[in-house]
């Protein structure tokens, strides 16, 4: 063995170098050439693909984690989770090695309406100073003017009783002029 910073040799049991006094420990033994290393067998694939979403999934699975396709299903139809109408065709799982990802077609897409329709359209905005105006001159004016009939009626049979009702139609046509506006009702 030599020293790294003189390169005088050095004994086996010596602690530090007799010519410089460099520790024993940061002398490093020659590197010596090694086998072969042993080649690793490769492991045996473990997974598969799932042939109705493509996701990786245990080779023994019978239904996939991902989108809950019973696997011993072969016919490669399968309808989605329940109270659907949606039906995924795939084909069946393939038995080579080398699959690839299956094709996923959907058939039978509905679309649903809300089954209460908005009443709101883009565009039709109610202006809230006219609202206020009108609920000013006429009492229910502005609720007649919202839309909301039912509310114009209670204001113009009840505005003369104390005049609570008809301050307060005031506030109520210019705040919902602007939530309709706003929300859309």
């Amino acid at each position: 063995m030599n020293c790294p910073k003189c390169g005088a040799s050095l004994n086996q049991g010596d602690g530090f170098c007799q010519q410089c006094g460099a520790p024993a420990q940061s002398v490093q033994a020659p590197i010596q050439p090694q086998a072969d290393p042993v080649p690793m067998s490769s492991p045996v694939a473990s997974t598969k693909r799932c042939p109705y979403c493509g996701e990786e999934i245990q080779q023994v699975a019978i239904k996939c984690r991902y989108c809950n396709s019973d696997l011993t299903n072969q016919t490669g139809n399968l309808q989605a989770r329940s109270g659907s109408n949606i039906v995924l065709s795939a084909p069946p799982a393939q038995s080579s090695a080398a699959q690839t990802m299956p094709s996923i077609v959907i058939q039978n897409v509905q679309s649903q309406q809300s089954p209460h329709p908005a009443t709101f359209v883009p565009g039709n905005y109610k202006s809230p100073g006219t609202a206020l105006l009108l609920s000013i001159i006429f009492p229910g004016g502005g609720q007649f003017y919202n839309g909301q009939a039912g509310k114009g009626i209670l204001v113009l049979f009840t505005f003369w009783i104390g005049g609570i009702t008809y301050i307060w139609s005031l506030f109520d046509a210019y705040s919902t002029a602007q939530r309709i506006n706003r929300v859309g009702f």
